[in-house]
């Protein structure tokens, strides 16, 4: 017996498309995948994992055939599948079968019917939606390249007629959408040189899918060899154990090929009574739609060793702001008042709290753009230093005894003007707000960088016109847990704030005209950042961020959906 494994550096990037997708059936149980928001990585290709596709091509397998266990589009550009499935719930069970029907024009265009008997279908799960699902999954990840992490690699020389290739799916070349399949161990037995059975399992480790934790999980794939040598899945059975809540789930599924069309051997029937099934006139069928117009190059990117997220989002924000403001200037209405108000002895304590949507678009891989409306709510508070200045004024238009007199007559009247003092003027102001932003993201392995520029204006709740806009950006780089799905990130936050605060209240009845303001402020624009983000379920993420700066501290708090 000789044992041979290969270790070359880890090679694919943090999320990486390496896997072609989960296999049909398993989603016409448990639903839709997995997603996970993260940055995109490059793929490095290196001379050890040559060497180790080099061993695996000794023994005639090739990425086609390791694509065979996982994606029902790779048996040929023709092809009819049959597909069973069972599935248990606390007892319940629930049993389905379809076909799906693919066909590819000469310009390489797929479609791809999916055919059922109505009387064949749970009549309490949409199983059509689940087979869609999955169906437009595995047409986008089914021409990936590196669908297996080489590093871990292990040829087990039985003897001269027997070999086992075992292998782990790498986490670095791993879609977001399937993100569980990090756990998944495969067993690749040829015999006489000839793919024979594939087993792919879990390896005793639970993993969450949909809203199911699945405990345990086995694939086991038995191959054909066609007359001109080629390799044919013939037949493909899964069993699933797990839980959904607190009830026990057990699954199966079946998958067998009716037909396909070879290029030498022409059309290859492998069940003559389900293809006459299938034929049946009176057979449903639902259109799936598997193209997506965003993000731009997404295919292309992915094809490439590199995985982008779901191009849609939807999103709700809470920043709660704290700043602390120092003053240089003080002009109301038109008037100067810092012989009155000693700016440098003022200080301003704002805390402003807001509430957003936000929805955005992944045009490019690498480039999404974002777009978002919500409310601000502003309380501050001036503590002005007051000079005590008006005892001049008094006595320089009445005299030193009129103007000691004018000082005592107002001090009578709850207001003392001729002493120094501290004067406290709390506000409270509501704004709505809108505004537009992009983002810019790389990334290596676990590693990733992104920039986010976003520009927003406000209007005080009431009147008609919209202040100037203030320019935000976010610099920020980020290391992935890619076992965990989650994010964490450190940068900077610049706020282009301007130096002068300055505004309009509106119509004042009591001074017969507006109550504008233009008051010179001292902020620090720059602000440290820290965050995270974590995937929770197939499309939901959340995400939160501190900011720290010398004159203000923030919080936000952000949960999104993509799809």
């Amino acid at each position: 017996m000789q044992k041979l494994q290969f270790r070359t550096i880890k090679m694919t990037s943090g999320k990486a498309a390496m896997l072609k997708a989960v296999p049909l059936a398993l989603a016409l149980s448990f639903g839709n995948l997995a997603y996970a928001d993260a940055e995109p990585a490059q793929t490095i290709q290196t001379m050890e994992t040559s060497a180790a596709e080099s061993m695996l091509e000794r023994y005639g397998v090739t990425d086609e055939l390791l694509k065979l266990g996982l994606s029902s589009l790779t048996y040929g550009d023709q092809q009819v599948e049959h597909v069973q499935r069972s599935i248990e719930i606390d007892g319940e069970k629930h049993e389905s079968e379809v076909f799906l029907v693919q066909s590819t024009d000469n310009r390489g265009n797929i479609d791809l019917r999916i055919k059922y008997d109505q009387a064949k279908l749970d009549a309490e799960e949409d199983v059509i939606a689940k087979i869609e699902a999955i169906t437009k999954i595995e047409y986008r990840l089914k021409d990936y390249m590196d669908s297996y992490d080489k590093s871990s690699v292990v040829i087990n020389e039985i003897n001269p007629n027997h070999v086992e290739i075992s292998f782990n799916y790498s986490k670095y070349g791993l879609p977001q959408d399937i993100a569980y399949f990090r756990f998944m161990q495969v067993k690749l037995t040829l015999i006489d040189g000839k793919a024979s059975t594939m087993q792919i399992t879990n390896n005793g480790k639970p993993f969450e899918y949909d809203d199911y934790r699945v405990s345990e999980y086995v694939q086991e794939i038995t191959f054909d060899n066609l007359v001109n040598g080629k390799t044919v899945v013939k037949e493909k059975s899964i069993q699933a154990k797990g839980q959904k809540g607190k009830k026990p789930v057990n699954y199966q599924a079946k998958l067998q090929p009716v037909a396909f069309y070879d290029d030498m051997l022409g059309v290859m029937v492998m069940d003559q009574e389900l293809l006459t099934t299938v034929s049946d006139p009176r057979i449903r069928e639902e259109k799936v739609d598997l193209d997506r117009i965003f993000p731009i190059l997404g295919d292309f990117v992915r094809q490439r060793g590199i995985d982008v997220p779901l191009p849609f989002g939807f999103s709700v924000a809470y920043r709660n702001q704290d700043m602390n403001v120092g003053f240089n200037s003080f002009d109301i209405m038109g008037l100067n008042l810092d012989e009155f108000f000693d700016p440098e002895s003022s200080i301003g304590t704002v805390n402003a709290e807001s509430y957003s949507l936000r929805a955005d678009i992944n045009i490019l891989p690498f480039w999404n753009v974002f777009g978002y409306i919500g409310k601000v709510n502003v309380d501050a508070v001036v503590d002005a230093h007051y000079t005590g200045k008006m005892k001049d004024v008094f006595e320089e238009k009445l005299g030193v005894i009129g103007g000691k007199l004018a000082c005592s007559a107002v001090a009578s009247q709850g207001v003392d003007l001729c002493s120094p003092g501290d004067v406290n003027v709390p506000l409270h102001l509501d704004y709505d707000l809108v505004g537009v932003g992009t983002t810019l993201s790389i990334g290596y392995k676990e590693f990733f960088a992104s920039v986010t520029a976003s520009y927003s204006v406000t209007r005080l709740e009431g009147n008609d016109n919209w202040g100037d806009g203030i320019l935000t950006i976010q610099p920020m780089l980020g290391y992935q847990f890619l076992d965990y799905r989650a994010q964490v990130f450190i940068g900077a936050e610049y706020q282009g704030l301007k130096p002068t605060m300055e505004g309009n209240l509106g119509y004042i009845d009591a001074l017969g005209h507006d109550f504008t303001y233009n008051v010179g402020v001292e902020l620090n624009k720059w602000a440290y950042l820290v965050g995270f983000n974590k995937q929770i379920g197939k499309n939901l993420n959340f995400t939160a961020l501190y900011n720290k700066g010398e004159t203000r501290s923030a919080i936000t708090l952000n949960l999104g959906y993509r799809f």
